[in-house]
């Protein structure tokens, strides 16, 4: 494949009339005027933007399904009373396809890769790989059905060494889960040298319980367990203390923060300052769709930085050049991905239309993709192959529909 004469980004400065020559799954060369001699697809780049392929670091994305169904509630109501209901009812054919729901958004708002914690994380997987997205994927682990921590490991067994799902372990929070039960999650991550993916600290509640029952913050306890590493992603973080931060920098450990679900769900506001302060390398997530509501990473990054110059009472906290950044290379580094806009790369691609108004003028074009971006990219490519062209995915109606059905048969 060969894209020619687009723009792309580099030092945060735009460069014009640039060739992007595909050779399997890799970006081969960048350069000018690349010949197109023997390539099966040529793509006309004139007047749009390559950017790297962003990463969705945390979402449920099955939950697409329960967009709009519970919302205006404290997280703990939120679950109890409306979600885990719901999910009750949830059968595999439903995760298919809220999954293949999640994964049109995806496409549309050039997310090429995204980490997921859900159920039946198969039908996940066999959605993902159809539509063709990236994802690293892991079963949820509760105590209160221990029959999902022995279905984990057949699960990573069935898909490791895939070219696009990546299996991981998935223990649901440490309020969730005994201390057997995370260390058991440990030993089977470490077994299978996977990441371990976990809600940590969301609440204060949450945080406060830990204090008073085990005198440790959840931190602290995931750390007495051995489980803080590069191979743990952390999600929410929201309540932390200083020392929490610092010990996750020196172990390593990556950070997920959700802005706008937090938000929502009333929860708090990550202390990011303190965590890049730290060391910590922090990534971005939308989390589920019925709690964000949307799976749109454009729209995460421009309230993450509104909401953070809000919180450190400065505008010059956070850059646009630092949220984009955990979109893209916090994310590269958090999951090992070869990705990014230079040759060798894997070949996921979003291309923007540059001829729309929130584009001009084109100045700072990095602050115009954090904090202007409010469409749909134009094309999305992932290892290599073409997922939408000129805002077109193929069976897309079909996906629609059957979501519909779902979702009515379910909150019947």
């Amino acid at each position: 494949m060969l894209i020619k004469e687009i723009s792309i980004l580099q030092a945060g400065q735009l460069l014009k009339g640039r060739d992007i020559l595909i050779e399997g799954n890799r970006i081969a060369r960048i350069g000018r005027d690349l010949k197109d001699e023997g390539h099966e697809e040529t793509i006309d780049g004139r007047g749009k933007l390559a950017i790297p392929g962003l990463v969705n670091s945390h979402t449920h994305l099955a939950t697409a399904l329960f967009r709009g169904y519970a919302d205006d509630m404290l997280l703990q109501h939120w679950l109890e009373e409306k979600i885990w209901p719901l999910e009750a009812r949830l059968t595999p054919e439903d995760v298919y396809w809220g999954a293949k729901l999640g994964c049109l958004e995806l496409i549309r708002f050039g997310t090429t890769c995204y980490n997921d914690m859900y159920f039946f994380p198969d039908e996940t997987a066999r959605a993902t790989k159809e539509m063709g997205l990236r994802a690293f994927l892991a079963a949820g682990i509760f105590d209160i059905r221990p029959e999902l921590l022995a279905e984990a490991e057949p699960f990573i067994r069935r898909w490791q060494g895939d070219e696009l799902i990546c299996p991981a372990v998935g223990p649901h929070a440490a309020y969730t889960c005994s201390e057997e039960t995370l260390l058991q999650a440990r030993d089977l991550a470490d077994r299978y040298n996977t990441l371990i993916h976990i809600h940590v600290a969301e609440t204060k509640e949450e945080v406060d319980g830990f204090n008073l029952t085990k005198g440790l913050s959840p931190v602290e306890y995931l750390d007495s367990l051995n489980m803080l590493s590069p191979r743990l992603v952390a999600v929410h973080c929201v309540w932390l203390t200083l020392e929490d931060a610092h010990l996750l920098a020196a172990r390593g450990a990556n950070v997920v923060d959700c802005t706008v679900s937090n938000l929502k769900l009333c929860s708090g506001i990550a202390p990011l300052n303190c965590l890049l302060e730290a060391g910590v390398n922090v990534c971005l997530g939308t989390d589920g769709s019925c709690s964000n509501n949307n799976s749109n990473l454009f729209g995460e990054m421009k309230v993450t930085a509104i909401v953070q110059k809000n919180a450190y009472q400065t505008p010059a906290a956070f850059s646009a050049e630092q949220v984009w950044h955990m979109a893209t290379e916090g994310a590269y580094k958090a999951f090992g991905l070869q990705m990014g806009m230079r040759e060798g790369a894997l070949a996921d691609l979003a291309l923007i239309d540059l001829r729309k108004p929130w584009l001009y003028p084109q100045s700072n074009m990095v602050s115009h993709l954090v904090y202007s971006m409010t469409g749909e990219v134009d094309t999305t490519i992932v290892n290599g192959k073409v997922l939408m062209r000129n805002g077109f995915i193929p069976g897309e109606a079909e996906i629609l529909e059957e979501a519909q059905k779902r979702f009515l048969r379910l909150t019947s």
